[in-house]
């Protein structure tokens, strides 16, 4: 039996990805996959099907046909500058529009997902990156959560601050930040990872995370010769940095941890090498802060959980 507090930390984090690499499905198998992994006994731990505006027009209603209604976070297409970004925004918005208009009451876009124009980020100007995030607000309406994500890019560090002050302007929106990729550069290091959670911690904003997230547990991989970031780290760490005030320096310890066996779950809660945090806190701490994960895989961050006992 999954213990409550494991339950509590993974409930719908899983945003599907399948589209994406390194799985790279095609649109008709990845939307067959979401549809299944929804009557699978670990539907619990999944959440949206991650769909770029591009490819709205080509979901037909008979692969949206069975079970409850699908929820997706739609992928904004971007831009490098202010005006082909809000161009962009347009054309999302219009090709939203028409997606919900095709399927009534058989789709739910409940976030957006995009990455800021980095000449934007290159001037650091915060009040003109809270300008647009207010913009692409009063285009796509109130009722999408917005998260924002810093382009790969050797100024990234010093980027990170600025776009994390201006989503605190805005009040709502959320940062979204890249955990891996298709080359070893395109991880971050434990200290950027950290120094993202805890600013958002103490920025008040919201948090979701992509790419590289396939196991629960950092390790190193073969593959990729290069160390990958565990979702139980990240979010389990996560929540302890929100619930105890953690500094960086035990925050990117919890990170870096590699040993099954320094996680322990209960009814009541979970622990880390011995910190506590009870299971109404994970709970929170969930649903206000660190929302979900993004990953083109399914079968492997449950399957690793099967294999640590953990399901």
């Amino acid at each position: 039996m999954t213990p409550p507090s494991l339950r509590a930390l993974l409930s719908h984090i899983l945003d599907y990805a399948g589209l994406f690499p390194p799985a790279r499905l095609p649109l008709e198998e990845a939307i067959a996959n979401y549809a299944r992994y929804r009557n699978e006994p670990e539907a619990w731990i999944l959440a949206r099907f991650i769909l770029p505006t591009r490819l709205m027009a080509r979901l037909t209603p008979e692969q949206l046909q069975d079970g409850p209604r699908f929820v997706f976070s739609a992928l904004g297409r971007g831009g490098d500058d202010r005006e082909s970004f809000l161009a962009g925004i347009a054309e999302d918005a219009e090709a939203m529009a028409q997606f919900r208009a095709r399927h009534p009451g058989r789709v739910a876009i409940t976030l957006f997902e995009v990455r800021w124009p980095s000449r934007l980020l290159a001037q650091g100007d915060v009040a003109a990156l809270a300008q647009l995030v207010a913009e692409t607000r009063q285009v796509l309406g109130e009722n999408l959560s917005l998260f924002w994500e810093i382009p790969h890019h050797p100024a990234w560090d010093a980027w990170m601050p600025l776009a994390v002050e201006a989503l605190a302007r805005d009040g709502h929106a959320g940062f979204k930040l890249r955990c891996g990729g298709v080359e070893p550069q395109m991880f971050p290091s434990i200290e950027q990872v950290a120094r993202t959670l805890l600013a958002c911690r103490d920025a008040g904003v919201p948090l979701k995370c992509t790419a590289g997230l396939h196991h629960p547990l950092r390790h190193f991989n073969e593959g990729m010769q290069t160390m990958m970031h565990g979702f139980i780290n990240i979010f389990g760490g996560g929540v302890l940095a929100h619930v105890h005030g953690l500094d960086q320096t035990t925050l990117a310890s919890i990170l870096a941890e590699e040993a099954p066996t320094a996680f322990t779950w209960d009814e009541d809660g979970f622990a880390w090498r011995g910190l506590y945090t009870p299971i109404d806190a994970i709970h929170r701490v969930r649903a206000q802060r660190l929302i979900s994960f993004g990953s083109c895989s399914f079968d492997e961050p449950r399957a690793d959980l099967r294999a640590l006992g953990w399901l």
